[in-house]
């Protein structure tokens, strides 16, 4: 995004100092008309690649303040670019605001953008246990994000999840350590900062372990206050240290512990007000999840919804789907603010944070002599490879440390009589790890079965089989193997932790738990110490 663009739609601004800003933004706030200011109090989607007649009418009428772009809304970067830009210029025409223009960019399978080689997941990040590593995923994420007119990512995920749990949160979590959470989370965040992206932690005040999808249906979280103070709400209690210029989302979860009243999070104000604000001593924004979502719906309709979330402390409530409905929404909303339902005040101070944070995050000044982020249709950069795959390093690293120290007199048999075989459905995996070195690789098909893995086995005379699991279907092949077949297995596991949450007989098993392309390649840099190591599962510190 160019300077004279940010200028353009943020003039004052961008030239202030900081003691100045307040000011500007009082000025500002006294000319905005009802609707203006209503319109900064909303997130809004849309179900197009670019500025169509449709969506520039409805940004005129309800001159939304934010914008939430999908996978709907992206078929390459450059295309995305253009989309970002001319939402920047249609905001600055009809409010002489600019909108904040976020995505949800964590990492892993939430991943919109066009990035080479592919994120990878929190889990992945949290297990390096190196904050820097985080805060340098988070800084280059956001130099991606803004190369292409993003201002805001929705990330990162602060849930303390045990990944071995069947949460529909799984590996978009960072781990079930509440300070490994913390740390990771705000370190990643501050990389965030770094790039002027602005972080939105989720989902307050935690999910925990939780099975059932607030996406789908109304989901209640039993967990104890006590539990929540040891937990759940350390890492929020960390990230809220970081300052003004960050925002947090807040859960369609019900916590029965924390308001007796049973509403959902998104509109508590004894969540979102007293224990965000006057508790943790938060400052920045604080946004509902998207409040389409079943788990809103089914207790308020869209608009009713919207209404009750920035009574309760929201500062910006979500709609992703349907003009109609955020129609309604935005009306719904102007009419409770003219009718003195929703408290003048209450709004200017909702807007005196917005608009100090759009501030920071359009102060924003490419240096003209960077190189471009962009390649083709994708997102890449020498610096952002080498920390991608120290990530995998140091992942793979952390998941060699066994559970125990072997017996004194264990016997192994030396690595270099091994006779070592691989085998996994990703080609990626088998050429990366054979490396042009001559040993018996075997594609696995949807069709392979347990019997055609072991016949071929024996065929090759294995006896240390690497397999490279990369999802539920390769999980179901290698566990219908005999005793004695699995006893021959090194388990790679690329997918989710809980496909082998324990050994199961296998020799041993090891939590990747991403689909990196060099996986294979990591995996026989360590061969040596794999084929040496006592038998078992190779644990994750925490």
């Amino acid at each position: 995004m160019s300077i004279s663009l940010l200028i353009l739609v943020f003039p004052h601004l961008v030239l202030a100092g900081p003691d100045k800003i307040s000011k500007i933004i009082d000025k500002k706030i006294a000319q905005m008309t009802p609707e203006e200011k209503v319109g900064q109090l909303f997130i809004v989607g849309f179900p197009y690649t670019e500025i169509t007649p449709e969506l520039e009418s409805f940004i005129e009428k309800h001159k939304p303040g934010s914008f939430l772009l999908f996978k709907r809304n992206i078929t390459s970067a450059t295309q995305i670019r253009d989309l970002n830009l001319n939402l920047y210029k249609a905001s600055y025409k009809h409010s002489k605001l600019p909108p904040f223009i976020a995505i949800d960019q964590e990492g892993g399978a939430v991943s919109r953008l066009p990035i080479t080689p592919a994120p990878p997941n929190a889990l992945a990040i949290g297990q390096t246990q190196s904050p820097l590593l985080a805060e340098e995923m988070g800084h280059q994420t956001g130099l991606f994000l803004r190369e292409v007119g993003f201002n805001m990512n929705l990330a990162p995920v602060l849930d303390v999840v045990d990944p071995y749990s069947t949460s529909f949160i799984g590996v978009r979590s960072f781990g079930s350590d509440p300070e490994l959470v913390r740390d990771i989370g705000v370190a990643y965040s501050k990389g965030l900062l770094r790039a002027r992206v602005i972080p939105t932690a989720k989902h307050f005040p935690g999910t925990g372990s939780l099975n059932q999808d607030p996406h789908v249906t109304v989901v209640e979280n039993k967990t104890s206050l006590d539990l929540f103070k040891k937990r759940d709400l350390v890492p929020f209690i960390g990230y809220s240290k970081l300052g003004q210029n960050i925002a947090v989302m807040m859960s369609h979860l019900i916590y029965p512990e924390l308001d007796s009243s049973r509403e959902p999070a998104s509109f508590s104000s004894k969540i979102a007000s007293n224990l965000l604000r006057d508790d943790l001593k938060y400052r920045g924004l604080v946004m509902t999840d998207d409040l389409q979502m079943q788990g809103s719906k089914q207790v308020l309709r869209p608009e009713a919804a919207a209404l009750k979330a920035l009574k309760s402390g929201s500062d910006i409530v979500m709609l992703t789907w349907s003009f109609s409905d955020q129609g309604k929404a935005f009306e719904y909303v102007l009419g409770a603010l003219q009718s003195g339902d929703l408290s003048v005040d209450d709004v200017d101070s909702k807007l005196r944070r917005i608009l100090r944070v759009k501030a920071f995050a359009n102060v924003y000044r490419k240096d003209p002599k960077a190189p471009s982020l962009l390649s083709g249709n994708s997102l890449t950069s020498a610096d952002y490879a080498s920390i991608e795959d120290e990530v995998l390093s140091q992942n793979l690293k952390t998941s060699l440390i066994p559970r125990s120290l072997p017996p004194a007199k264990a016997q192994r048999k030396p690595a270099a009589v091994e006779k070592v075989c691989a085998a996994s459905p990703s080609t990626d995996f088998l050429n990366s790890f054979s490396a042009g070195t001559k040993m018996p690789l075997l594609h696995l098909q949807t069709r392979t079965g347990s019997g055609d893995i072991s016949s071929w086995s024996k065929k090759s005379h294995c006896t240390a089989l690497f397999v490279g699991v990369t999802g539920p279907r390769t999980a179901r092949q290698i566990r219908g193997l005999s005793p004695d077949d699995k006893v021959k297995l090194i388990v790679v596991n690329l997918g989710a932790p809980r496909l082998f949450p324990r050994s199961r007989g296998y020799r041993q098993v090891i939590q990747l738990y991403f689909n990196h392309k060099d996986a294979g390649k990591k995996i026989a840099q360590f061969r040596e110490e794999i084929l040496q190591s006592s038998q078992g599962t190779f644990a994750l510190k925490n």
